[in-house]
């Protein structure tokens, strides 16, 4: 009985307290412990010991291979990029009020933030996540093929990497229509970023071509 009265005043105790409102995030940026001192300098020294360099292609933050990216970038050395093709607005949420685009704010945000543990350079196209669809040729219809290949190919043109690959086939196995667009892109710019054919526009900006190394 004793016991049973003490945990209701402990509880009431704390129902009475008011929540810290002063509490604010912090201002101070500071990079995470993998990054500084001896770790940082073991990361420089492990990434002279090798050129390998790749580029993986996503459809929304939370589809890349986290493990497969930081075992690249801080195991091997190898010089590392995730391309996202959108920001994941037409998602479901049940953690917090935001939808659209204050939605594709936050799962950037949180994409940035885990990119910083896996070791990448991040990178995003100009399409828009609409919602879920069922099929490649449905992304397409909204997208236009040329224009997500565009960025795409002007991504890969900028980074050079020696390996492009995907977590996705291209194909319905995907599953989401954004994923099968994703890993057809993927294979679609293997050629068509080092063809000076292929939107020579970007070449003309400076960007050059894979093709003529």
């Amino acid at each position: 009985m004793r016991l049973f009265i003490s945990v209701l005043l402990v509880a009431c105790a704390f129902a009475q307290t008011p929540y810290d409102t002063t509490i604010k995030p912090s201002t101070t940026s500071r990079d995470i412990p993998v990054n500084r001192g001896s770790a940082a300098l073991w990361q420089s020294l492990k990434k002279l010991h090798t050129r390998a360099s790749l580029i993986m292609i996503t459809a929304h933050p939370d589809d890349e291979d986290g493990g497969m990216l930081t075992y690249e970038s801080r195991g091997k050395g190898t010089r590392v990029a995730l391309l996202t093709l959108n920001r994941g607005e037409g998602g479901a949420n049940v953690m917090s009020p935001d939808y659209f685009d204050a939605l594709g704010l936050v799962r950037t945000q949180e994409l940035l933030e885990a990119g910083r543990y896996y070791g990448v350079d991040q990178y995003w196209t100009r399409v828009v996540d609409y919602g879920f669809s069922k099929t490649m040729e449905e992304s397409i219809k909204s997208w236009t093929r040329d224009r997500v290949l565009y960025d795409v190919v002007r991504v890969v043109r900028v980074v050079r990497p020696l390996v492009i690959t995907s977590v996705f086939i291209g194909g319905p196995s995907d599953g989401h229509g954004n994923h099968q667009t994703a890993g057809a892109m993927a294979q679609a710019v293997f050629k068509a970023a080092g063809d000076p054919n292929v939107f020579p526009d970007q070449i003309r900006a400076g960007l050059e071509s894979l093709g003529r190394r």
